[in-house]
């Protein structure tokens, strides 16, 4: 029922009313329980142990965080912010944006006696693209916040409310707010990393790549229905340059995933292919491996697309994610060939790194390894 039920919502006029076909039926719910399964086996249930042990176990702390500033137009634009104990409050003016809620004055100053040289980290954590609430990254961002990181966890647009160009367009916006007020909070905007995890990897990539195609004026043809938008379309002055992308688990061709959403008879239950326009030319049109190939061939000097990538891009995921591990080398050998210098990580013994489980336990093996490599970006 669940893969009849989600293959008639918001179908397209092409695709015929989906039977209840027993193949496909038996592929959907083969993948539902093996994805019950590995949860229950593999490390979602230790990690949420090993956490609540570690808060138990751990001296109390008031947690430094403002929290609903709203960072956009739209109702989901909302984020949180995860200072340091050691970052002090200078100036704490606030006001009240149209919704009533508390938000960051715009004419906020930073004390002139603090240096600011906090890095901040902007988490775009992984959805299933129609579901996700920055309140599930609380440990995560707590974990980072515990090693000197100012953290920033938006709320991004979610299907069917938006697709593929509103949450662009929503990363572009927490980009450009961070960038203006991480100051306030004695951040330092030239030190700006994006951590992203699954859907969240994607949009990262996808966002600052096709700005820079964009600010170089190579962005493809598109006569598709995705249109993603362009920042600053009139000045053409591109984003705020971040410093660096940490992604989880990412994966940057999305033909490559529908190929695999099909083989599990998936397509046309997930909500990946709707996000990015349901048609094979418009994938292309949302994966970064494309854009930046298509860069590649059009700009002599590669020198310039360096100079508005992000400066370091490190891969993480498992060594038994064999999946999409064509993708990620593809994307790690696109953004050597532009000049950036990548790092792709696979860890060993496990098949899928998550950032909400693998990271909010200080002391845990993995996490160690993680955020030390973290710290080396």
């Amino acid at each position: 029922m669940i893969s009849f039920y989600l293959a008639q919502t918001d179908a397209p006029q092409s695709q015929l009313k989906v039977p209840l076909n027993p193949k496909r039926v038996y592929k959907v719910t083969s993948y539902l329980l093996t994805c019950l399964y590995e949860n229950l086996t593999g490390s979602f249930i230790p990690s949420i142990l090993q956490y609540g042990w570690h808060k138990l176990s751990s001296e109390r702390k008031r947690t430094s965080v403002r929290k609903n500033i709203r960072y956009g137009p739209r109702p989901r634009n909302r984020l949180d912010i995860y200072v340091p104990d050691r970052v002090l409050t200078r100036n704490n003016n606030r006001n009240n944006d149209n919704m009533g809620q508390p938000a960051l004055s715009s004419n906020s100053t930073p004390n002139p006696n603090q240096q600011q040289n906090d890095t901040a980290v902007i988490i775009f954590i992984g959805t299933s693209w129609n579901s996700g609430n920055r309140a599930t990254c609380m440990p995560v961002a707590q974990s980072l916040q515990s090693q000197g990181y100012i953290v920033i966890v938006p709320d991004l647009t979610l299907y069917p409310n938006g697709r593929i160009a509103e949450m662009v367009a929503d990363v572009q916006q927490c980009i450009y707010w961070t960038h203006t007020h991480i100051s306030s909070f004695r951040g330092d905007p030239s030190q700006i990393y994006l951590m992203g995890h699954d859907a969240g990897s994607l949009l990262s990539a996808l966002t600052v790549i096709h700005d820079a195609c964009a600010t170089l004026n190579v962005l493809p043809s598109n006569n598709t229905n995705v249109n993603i938008p362009v920042w600053d379309n009139v000045r053409r002055t591109g984003l705020p340059r971040v410093q660096g992308l940490i992604l989880f688990s990412g994966v940057y061709d999305i033909t490559y995933y529908y190929a695999y959403l099909y083989q599990k008879g998936l397509e046309q239950v997930h909500a990946l292919p709707r996000v990015m326009g349901n048609r094979p030319d418009a994938f292309l049109q949302c994966s970064p491996t494309y854009l930046l190939s298509h860069a590649l061939e059009r700009v002599q000097n590669h020198d310039q697309l360096k100079a508005l990538l992000p400066r370091k891009v490190v891969l993480f995921h498992g060594e038994q994610q064999d999946t999409f591990n064509p993708s990620i080398t593809a994307f790690k050998f696109l953004l050597e060939s532009a000049g950036i210098p990548s790092v792709q990580h696979k860890i060993k013994n496990v098949k899928y790194i998550s950032p909400k489980f693998d990271l909010i336990v200080p002391t845990k093996p993995l996490c160690v390894e993680l955020l030390k490599d973290i710290k080396e970006c």
